[in-house]
C-alpha cells in the first residue's frame, strides 16, 4: 500500500505528524511520501504568505485569537473551495502529481486538504479515499468542516465531541493515537537524575523548561516576573531563538547577572531536557504539549492561540497542566508547584492515568485498515 501525507508549512504542528506517519508506514514495509501542499501545487506565493502570517500571529497572540475566531466560519471554507476550483494551474499540478505518485490514499494534517485536495480528487475522478487529521487534538476549525471527507482522525474524545457539533457525521470520526516521531517512540527514558547528569544540570534545583517551539518566537515577561518575585529556579530555554527573542534574552542576562539562563538553542537532546525538567512552559503547539505529557511532565501554556482554546478543557479535567495568559498568575503557579510536594505528587499521578494514547505505527495500521475497508465498499 502507498500513502500520501500532505501538510502545510506553518510551524511544525502539521509537518511533524505527516512525516512521523510517513516514516512509520515505511517502517511497516509499505510505501509513503509526504509533501507540503503548496509545493505540490507549485504555489510558492501562497506558501510564503502562510508562513509569514503564522510567524506574525506567534508574535501577537491576542491579535491571532481575535482574527482567527472571526475568520473561522464555514462560509470561509466554502469560499476557499470556490477559489481552489478556479485555480487551473493548481489543478494541473495536482493531477500531474497524483498520476505520478499513484497513492492508495491521501492523508492531510491541515484543513486546507478538506477544501482544496478533496474537491480536486472528486473533480478528476481519482478512486481513492481522502482522510484528515485534527492536529490540535481537542479542536478542529469550522473552516475545515466537510461532509465529503472519508474519515477524520482525532486523538481525544473532547475533539471528537467538538467535531460532532460542527456537523461531521459520527461514522466520519475515528479516535486515534497521537503520532509521535520515531525519535521519541524509540527513546529510552532515563531517570530525572540521569538526564540532569548527562546535561550537566544541577541535581537539586527546581527546573523550568521554556520551549520556544519551531519558530523560536518568545519573550522574557515570565522570567522577569520570576526574577522579581525572588524565585531562583534552574531556567532552561530551548529552541533556535528568533533575532528579536535572542535580543530580549541578552538584555535580561545583562540586567540580571544573578539569574543565569541555560540556552542550548536548537538541540537534539530536547527529550533529555524535558525529562530533566520539573515543568515545561511555552506557547504550546500540540506537538510540544503532547511530547511533555508522553514524558510525564506538566505544561503551562503561557500564550494560548485560537486553535488551542479547548485545550484548557483537557488540562482542567485531568489536572496535568494549565492554560494561563497572565504572567503574574503563571509565576504564582510555578512558585506553588515548586513548593508543594503534594501538588506535584497529584499531578504525577494524573499524568500516569490520563487517557490519551500514542503511536505512529498504531495510527498507520488504523488508516490502512480503513483504506482496505474503503476499497471493499467502493468497488
Amino acid at each position: 500500500m502507498k500513502g500520501l501525507f500532505i501538510y502545510v508549512t506553518a510551524g511544525k504542528g502539521h509537518q511533524v505528524p505527516a512525516e512521523a506517519l510517513r516514516d512509520a508506514m515505511i517502517r511497516l514495509g509499505h510505501e509513503a511520501v509526504s509533501i507540503d501542499l503548496f509545493d505540490m501545487l507549485h504555489d510558492q506565493v501562497a506558501k510564503r504568505y502562510i508562513q509569514n502570517t503564522w510567524r506574525n500571529e506567534l508574535r501577537h497572540p491576542p491579535v491571532e485569537r481575535v482574527s482567527n475566531r472571526l475568520l473561522d466560519r464555514k462560509i470561509s471554507g466554502t469560499l476557499m473551495k470556490l477559489y481552489a476550483m478556479c485555480q487551473l494551474h493548481m489543478q494541473h499540478y495536482f493531477k500531474k502529481y497524483i498520476e505520478e505518485v499513484k497513492p492508495d490514499f491521501i492523508f492531510g494534517t491541515h484543513y486546507f486538504v478538506n477544501q482544496i485536495i478533496e474537491p480536486y480528487v472528486r473533480t478528476y475522478g481519482f478512486h481513492m479515499p481522502v482522510y484528515s487529521y485534527a492536529p490540535d487534538i481537542f479542536f478542529y476549525p469550522n473552516i475545515g468542516a466537510s461532509k465529503h471527507m472519508d474519515q477524520m482522525y482525532v486523538c481525544s474524545s473532547i475533539g471528537r465531541d467538538w467535531m460532532l457539533k460542527q456537523g461531521f457525521r459520527p461514522d466520519q470520526i475515528s479516535l486515534c493515537p497521537f503520532p509521535l516521531k520515531q525519535s521519541i517512540e524509540s527513546y529510552t527514558v532515563p531517570t530525572q537524575q540521569e538526564a540532569r547528569d548527562a546535561l550537566g544540570l544541577k541535581q537539586e534545583a527546581f527546573t523550568i523548561l521554556m520551549n520556544l517551539g519551531g519558530e523560536g518566537i518568545g519573550n522574557t515577561r515570565l522570567v522577569r516576573r520570576i526574577a522579581k518575585d525572588g524565585l531562583r529556579p534552574q531556567f532552561i530555554v530551548v529552541g533556535r531563538m528568533s533575532r528579536g527573542t535572542a535580543r530580549l534574552y541578552r538584555n535580561f542576562e545583562e540586567t540580571h547577572p544573578d539569574f543565569p539562563i541555560i540556552a542550548p538553542g536548537f538541540t537534539d537532546k530536547m527529550l533529555d531536557y524535558i525529562v530533566a525538567s520539573d515543568i515545561v512552559v511555552g506557547k504550546a503547539g500540540a506537538n510540544s504539549m503532547m511530547e511533555s505529557i508522553y514524558l510525564k511532565r506538566p505544561f503551562i501554556i503561557t500564550e494560548q492561540l485560537y486553535a488551542g482554546f479547548r485545550t484548557s478543557i483537557f488540562l482542567e479535567q485531568y489536572q496535568v497542566g494549565w492554560v494561563e495568559n497572565n504572567v503574574t498568575r503563571q509565576a504564582e503557579i510555578l512558585e506553588r508547584y515548586a513548593n508543594d510536594p503534594g501538588l506535584r505528587a497529584e499531578i504525577a499521578h494524573q499524568l500516569d492515568i490520563q487517557p490519551l494514547t500514542f503511536g505512529s505505527e498504531k495510527l498507520v495500521r488504523q488508516v490502512m485498515d480503513d483504506t482496505l475497508q474503503w476499497y471493499r465498499t467502493h468497488r
